[in-house]
């Protein structure tokens, strides 16, 4: 099987269909793993951030979900593999979850937490940095929609739980990647509008207007953000170590590590080793199908 042919199936792998529409999603978004990764994997070192956590105001505890900071984490430690830097990018609400995985995955790696009052002047003064950045990377962040607030999958406005890091993100000249799989992620406005409102639940009120240079897919955005580090794996092959972030007992250690640190699951909005209601076995499986793919092309 050819490296993009083994890319494709990836991709598909990524986006399998958990009841939120992903399989629907993705048709349109085919081909945005493979100029993802090329992008990330070609000549000159990336200077990337990777923007995430989507906090969940209706948990017991409130705080950010279990989806997003692992995949965000991953892809930092990937490329700081190549050679590259990566720095991950959050708000307040969502802070001690993002730190907590990067702590446990790639120790030292920047994090930017943007507060909710006085985000202007904050960003203010952020904003040169990011503007000269190669990648810019959403992973499971929450964007604004048509009336420019910001919703969660049950089209309860969180705009006061959110900064609005889109104002980051669509900053400067960098290829933009977005990774989601609901609909109200940045990056999804790549995604034809009528498309999303008939295949996900009040798709036309949550669905995000940011687009991206490239848009995956997920059934979960985790899936699709380890798709990524199998499509880099693939395009170095000469960097092994990629491929050990592939393994599911790496996404296991590192998910307990969040839980630990406070994070929810999403839809059963409590701290439980799941993802967006899947637990631990049901989530791996594209996990292990994505490793074993990787392992399996030479």
């Amino acid at each position: 099987m050819r490296i993009e042919q083994t890319i494709a199936e990836l991709e598909r792998i990524a986006a399998r269909e958990v009841g939120r529409g992903s399989e629907a999603l993705a048709v349109p978004a085919a081909g945005g793993l493979l100029a993802a990764a090329r992008s990330l994997a070609g000549p000159g070192a990336p200077d990337a951030a990777v923007f995430t956590g989507f906090f969940i105001p209706g948990a017991e505890p409130p705080a950010a979900e279990t989806d997003g900071p692992l995949g965000a984490a991953q892809i930092a430690a990937a490329l700081r593999l190549l050679g590259g830097r990566c720095r991950l990018v959050t708000d307040e609400p969502c802070a001690p979850v993002v730190q907590a995985a990067v702590d446990a995955a790639a120790p030292g790696l920047p994090v930017d937490v943007a507060p909710l009052r006085r985000y202007d002047e904050w960003a203010a003064t952020a904003l040169p940095r990011y503007a000269h950045l190669t990648h810019l990377i959403a992973c499971e962040r929450v964007g604004p929609g048509m009336d420019g607030r910001p919703r969660n999958m049950r089209g309860e406005d969180i705009g006061a739980h959110t900064a609005p890091l889109d104002q980051l993100y669509t900053a400067g000249s960098a290829f933009r990647i977005g990774i989601g799989d609901g609909g109200n992620e940045l990056g999804m406005g790549r995604l034809p509008a009528e498309l999303v409102g008939r295949v996900v639940a009040s798709g036309e009120r949550i669905r995000c207007v940011v687009g991206a240079d490239a848009l995956l897919v997920g059934g979960t955005s985790n899936w699709a953000a380890a798709a990524i580090v199998g499509a880099l794996a693939l395009l170095r092959p000469e960097v092994p170590e990629l491929r050990t972030l592939l393994q599911p007992a790496w996404s296991y250690d590192l998910l307990s590590s969040i839980v630990r640190a406070g994070a929810v699951d999403g839809v059963r909005r409590r701290p439980t080793l799941s993802v967006d209601g899947l637990d631990w076995p049901a989530y791996a499986e594209p996990l292990t199908r994505i490793a074993d793919l990787v392992a399996a092309t030479r």
